[in-house]
């Protein structure tokens, strides 16, 4: 778990020092300033009145120097990119594999499918249930394994 940093008495506004030189600033949930090798970026309000106040926390009231939401967006991106939800799920796909060698392979094949059902726009064919298990297991390691080398 990641430790949290509080600027002040309340649990809403803290940073994460996210890697050695970055440091993401957040309101609640949201990402609000980064610090990129001491080099303080923060958005400008886009959200409610609290925000504001932790805004002003994080760089003095400095509203200036503040970037607007596409400048921060795309800082936001080059240095915090999103988590890779398919090859996540390609990787515990890929362990739980191995985990299972001697298992049942229709049972190991429903269970990877399970995993890949969650996956937003990654569709079945309509006759998957009547494919061989061999073939299931082909299927479901390419996908693995394409997620897992890109």
């Amino acid at each position: 778990m990641t430790k949290k940093y509080y600027l002040r008495t309340t649990k809403n506004c803290y940073y994460v020092q996210e890697k050695p030189n970055l440091k993401v600033f957040y309101s609640y949930s949201t990402p609000v300033a980064l610090e990129i090798d001491g080099i303080l970026k923060v958005s400008e309000n886009q959200w409610s009145i609290t925000t504001a106040k932790h805004l002003s926390w994080i760089d003095n009231g400095n509203k200036k120097d503040r970037l607007n939401r596409d400048e921060f967006q795309k800082l936001l991106k080059e240095h915090k990119p999103e988590p890779d939800f398919l090859k996540t799920v390609s990787m515990v796909s890929a362990m739980f594999g191995m985990m299972t060698q001697t298992e049942d392979k229709s049972k190991v094949n429903a269970q990877k499918k399970r995993f890949f059902d969650n996956v937003q726009g990654l569709n079945f064919p309509e006759d998957w249930d009547t494919l061989p298990e061999e073939e299931k297991s082909k299927r479901l390691e390419k996908i693995e394994n394409f997620n897992l080398n890109r």
